[in-house]
């Protein structure tokens, strides 16, 4: 097996749907990858539904998985556990991908080497696709380079392909609910050393959602103590290995997380 697409699931909407037929429409041969569905919290009415769906699109190569543990890092992590694949590749379940995303995904990859995608963004019930602000780090050529040159793109795990290599025994963090995407991308950075991007039709379309984990509301001192954490797990993380990750990186972690806390606070006080 070549290549396992994780995606956790909790009380699915008809988005599901959309992002499994864009798997399922992948130019890329469909025994060169396996989709593991991570369904975790309830399991029913969901499972049933589900298991509906696969059994009409019988060409689509996804195993569905229940995990009773909530939570989306749980979910990954189960899905990392389960994954057959040589390389790893993390969609959310409210999102698309181009037809080609895999194959081309999968041409440039190699044990050091992180390809990635183009990336946009759209408003829930419309299709229009617009960059999102990693998408100022993509790069119009497919040469190799320094993993530094596409920071951004490692706030998310998601549109790009990572050998299980550099994952290896490493996991999400399941204490934090918000801020565990960027913290287990530096966790696996001391690994990545080079990155090389997609042609631009390969795409990952991010949905925005009112409704997503994202977008929830909380206090002012939630988003200070969550900050707050990051930012010791990411020293601890860093300070145990210093010379193998990036000062640069964490110091970009560091300012990144005070700005993502300070946007949320002044959207709490509007």
């Amino acid at each position: 097996m070549d290549i396992s697409v994780i995606i956790p699931t909790f009380r699915p909407k008809d988005y599901l749907w959309a992002c499994l037929t864009s798997l399922e429409k992948q130019t890329l041969r469909h025994d060169c990858f396996e989709v593991l569905l991570i369904l975790n919290g309830e399991a029913e009415p969901y499972r049933h539904t589900i298991n509906d769906f696969l059994i009409k699109n019988p060409e689509l190569p996804c195993r569905l998985i229940y995990n009773e543990e909530t939570g989306v890092s749980a979910a990954r992590n189960r899905g990392l556990d389960e994954a057959r694949g040589e390389y790893i590749c993390f969609m959310d379940d409210d999102d698309i991908i181009t037809e080609c995303y895999l194959e081309e995904l999968y041409r440039l990859a190699s044990r050091d080497t992180v390809p990635l995608s183009y990336i946009t963004a759209f408003e829930d019930g419309t299709t229009d696709y617009r960059p999102l602000y990693i998408s100022q780090d993509y790069k119009q050529h497919h040469s190799r380079m320094p993993v530094l040159s596409a920071r951004r793109y490692f706030n998310v795990p998601f549109c790009k392909l990572i050998h299980r290599d550099i994952i290896s025994t490493r996991r999400f963090d399941t204490s934090l609910k918000n801020g565990e995407d960027s913290l287990f991308m530096f966790l696996i950075s001391d690994r990545i050393h080079w990155v090389r991007f997609t042609d631009k039709n390969a795409e990952y379309r991010y949905r925005q959602r009112i409704t997503s984990a994202y977008n929830i509301s909380r206090s002012a001192s939630y988003y200070i103590g969550n900050m707050i954490r990051c930012q010791y797990k990411v020293t601890r993380i860093f300070l145990s290995h210093p010379t193998r990750y990036s000062l640069v990186f964490y110091i970009k972690y560091i300012l990144g997380t005070i700005m993502g806390c300070y946007r949320h606070v002044c959207h709490i006080k509007q």
